[in-house]
């Protein structure tokens, strides 16, 4: 569950990357979540499961706020205003703000081989980006503050999301965060789109389908299942083999150059998962 929910959200750098080409940035998260709920909704519909307790409303906007928005407009915003090489590497934090979060908030115990394991593959990812070309100028601040709190907000969501995860059913839970979101995410859509009208080609509705089927339904499902499998921190482990299965999309998809570095940093950050996977 865990792998091919990454394996979805990696799908997002290199059909993003495609999309951006005539879709503003701004409107991709509103796209992603109006279509999520959309389909979240039919579906927890269907089931008829399609319920909240009253009491558990203002926690899960405070999840919908983590995990959905910031995590979405503070990535895609903060990725503008600077290198991907620092939004790769800082990104790459979410697992260790999980880490953190789940023992200062008492949710796990400390388990020193997962948190190896997490460092492992942090330490690859640094070196399959080039964390030597980290920009720490000042062009590049703000961007990199955005992606910062991207990944402490996601981690963090990561960590607290738990209680409502064993409760309630995931595609249920996910209908209503997603529902929570469109507020959130419209005026900044809707003010993107309306900043860079042109009318949608058979293209544009291509990647929209695609952005909402692929990192946002099959990735959101996937990884919400899994937490009801595994611990926060664990999930958030799985997330460093986002960049080794963008990259190789990136191969076959973009034609983009396949180098030893992928191979060996690809190797380690594997090697990460899979120490931080075995820890009981």
């Amino acid at each position: 569950m865990l792998l091919a929910g990454q394996i979805c959200f990696a799908a997002l750098p290199v059909a993003g990357r495609l999309a951006l080409a005539d879709i503003p940035p701004g409107a991709i998260p509103l796209v992603r979540t109006v279509g999520g709920a959309l389909v979240f909704s039919a579906i927890a519909w269907r089931r008829g499961v399609l319920r909240i307790e009253r009491r558990d409303v203002p926690f899960l906007v405070l999840c919908a706020l983590l995990g959905n928005v910031l995590n979405q407009e503070l990535f895609i915003h903060g990725l503008a205003r600077t290198t991907a090489t620092n939004a790769v590497v800082i990104g790459s934090t979410i697992p260790v703000f999980t880490a953190l979060a789940v023992i200062v908030l008492g949710r796990e115990p400390v388990r020193l081989q997962r948190l190896l394991g997490i460092a492992v593959a942090f330490g690859g990812i640094a070196a399959l980006v080039g964390a030597e070309d980290l920009s720490m100028s000042s062009e590049h601040f703000v961007g990199s503050v955005m992606i910062l709190i991207n990944a402490l907000s996601y981690g963090t969501y990561l960590a607290i999301v738990r209680p409502l995860a064993d409760r309630y059913d995931p595609i249920t839970l996910l209908a209503f965060m997603f529902l929570a979101g469109i507020p959130m995410v419209a005026p900044i859509g809707i003010h993107a789109l309306a900043a860079d009208p042109h009318p949608l080609t058979g293209s544009d509705c291509a990647f929209f389908a695609f952005l909402i089927a692929v990192p946002t339904v099959g990735a959101y499902s996937f990884v919400q299942v899994g937490l009801r499998r595994a611990e926060s921190s664990l999930v958030a482990a799985y997330i460093y083999l986002q960049p080794v299965i963008a990259a190789s999309g990136a191969v076959l998809v973009l034609d983009e150059p396949v180098g030893i570095r992928l191979v060996i940093c690809g190797g380690v950050v594997l090697a990460g998962v899979w120490l931080a996977a075995r820890s009981r």
